[in-house]
Order: structure tokens, then sequence, then C-alpha cells
């Protein structure tokens, strides 16, 4: 209908105009009303969606809470030494390395770790099968270990690889002397790589007994065993802890100084780097020297 038209049947009567009117305002407000509505309907849409383009991630969807949940890291530990790692009174799980690994945990929310003991060859092997992520007990590197498996590249404590015998003990001043001796080592360890090299090239002149530190703590005490190989700070922990009496010999056996953790190498980068980054934060902050001093009473330099 023109709009002349509809002028038209408004001058005819003034009882059509009325309802005409009437009508014509009804129609203008229910056309205001929807348009209302709609514009309500689309102003809330747009700003749902602002809202969730900039929510957090892990806000929102099902998917996205998904990738907020951290990732599970079992770290293995062998729970032997005193003040590195071992079980307290309480049977609870502490020590210089566990403890560090719980600082570095906090602070990666990426990830959530969890403990998981044994000795060191399974250990080594449970990293291999990738029942572990990496192992936390007071690592030295070698050529054999630096071949198969990545270790991360800020150390966490410094030593030295040593002969160790009884405080007594004046005859043994070196490796050579440790010919037709017995030397008792922990299988699978940098320490004991070495005096295996030894025999190696020197016709198997010492006898080798394996058993865990604290066996040749007491054994080397009571003479069944002439010596160990140690790392130079491990000796000097159970010295003070478990008053082992054990005297340090001859040169630095392992000029490759330093303690890290193992990973391996096909998948083990993004996870070290991680750990790296947290430990430079450490020594940065001084956290690392407070808690190395806490346990082990010495800086890791």
């Amino acid at each position: 209908m023109g709009a002349a038209g509809f002028g038209r049947r408004e001058e005819q009567t003034g009882e059509w105009t009325v309802k005409v009117g009437y009508r014509h305002k009804m129609l203008v407000f229910l056309v205001a009303v929807m348009m209302a509505v709609l514009a309500a309907g689309c102003g809330a849409k747009a700003v749902t969606d602002v809202t969730q383009a900039s929510a957090p991630a892990g806000a929102g969807s099902p998917a996205s809470a998904k990738e907020a949940t951290p990732k599970k890291i079992k770290v293995g530990t062998n729970p032997v030494v005193p003040n590195v790692s071992f079980l307290n009174e309480s049977g609870k799980l502490t020590g210089y390395d566990v403890e560090l690994v719980r600082e570095i945990d906090k602070r990666l929310p990426e990830y959530e770790f969890e403990f998981v003991t044994g000795d060191l060859a399974n250990l080594f092997l449970s990293l291999d099968t990738k029942k572990i992520e990496f192992i936390a007990m007071h690592l030295e590197q070698n050529e054999e270990r630096k071949a198969k498996y990545l270790f991360n590249k800020e150390l966490y404590d410094s030593s030295k690889t040593m002969v160790a015998v009884n405080e007594s003990n004046n005859i043994i001043q070196s490796i050579d002397d440790l010919k037709g001796k017995s030397v008792l080592v922990t299988p699978s360890t940098s320490t004991a790589a070495v005096i295996e090299r030894y025999n190696k090239a020197n016709q198997d002149a010492v006898k080798i007994v394996y058993g865990e530190i604290t066996d040749a703590v007491t054994q080397i005490k009571s003479g069944r065993v002439d010596a160990t190989i140690i790392d130079s700070s491990l000796a000097a922990n159970l010295n003070r802890t478990a008053d082992a009496k054990l005297k340090l010999v001859g040169p630095n056996l392992n000029q490759q100084s330093g303690i890290y953790f193992a990973f391996r190498k096909a998948d083990g980068s993004p996870l070290s780097e991680a750990i790296d980054k947290v430990l430079k934060e450490m020594k940065d902050d001084g956290s690392l020297t407070k808690l190395i001093q806490q346990w082990l009473k010495r800086d890791y330099k």
C-alpha cells in the first residue's frame, strides 16, 4: 500500500484514523521491541566472544583445561646416601637432591614431579625403558654416560673423584697402590667406571667388590675391604653425618667434575632446559646456596 492511499483513508473516517494511528503506534512499538531484543542478543554474543578470546589459558573449553594439566614426570633416586637422598627417621624421602627437585617442581607449574626409588643400575634401566624421565642421584658425568645419556648443563654441585681409605691407612696413596687390594664401589656409577677402566688396563690387578656406599663405609672401617672410589663431597658428607672416617688420597680421577641430572638423549632436552633455567634462577637468587648449605654444609661451587 502506497503512502498516498493510506493518507486518503485517514481523511475519510475519524474512527479509522484513530484505529490506524493506534495500530501504527503498536506496530512501531513492537518493531522497536523486536529490534531491541535482537540488538541485545547480538550485544550479548559479542561480549561472550570477547570474554572467550581474552580468557587465560586453561579457562573455557575442556580442551584448554586439558592443556593446562601439569605433565607428570617420574624422577628416579636411590635413598641410601645421608643428606643427599635418604629416608629420615619418619620414613620420609629427603636430602639435598630430593629437596632440590621439589623446589624445581614448585617453579615449573607445567610439570608435576613424582619420585621413584631403586638402586642406580635399575634407575638407569628405568630411564632406558621410559619408566622414569630423569635421575636425581648426585651423578657425575663420564665418557660412557655421556655417550648414552643427556645431562643438563647447569651443575648443582661440584666435586672430585678420588680414592678413599680408612683414616689410619698410610699405605695406599694413589690408585696405583690399589693393585692387589680390594675396592668396594656401587655398580653403574661413575666411580665404579673409574676402577673398572683401571682394571681393564692393568690385567684385573684390583679386586672389585660391589655394594652400596654405606657398605663401603662399614667394610672399610672393619678392614674387610681396603678402599673405595668416591665423590670427594660425598666422602666429606659421610664423615660428618656417619662418622665414616674416610681419608681421600691421590689426584682427582675424573676431570669432568660436576653433579648433574641424567635424561634420555632422545626426548630429554625440553625438560632438561626447563630445569637448567630454574637452576640458573636459584643460583642468581641465592636459594641453591642456601639449600646445599642446609644439607651439605658448603656451597655448590
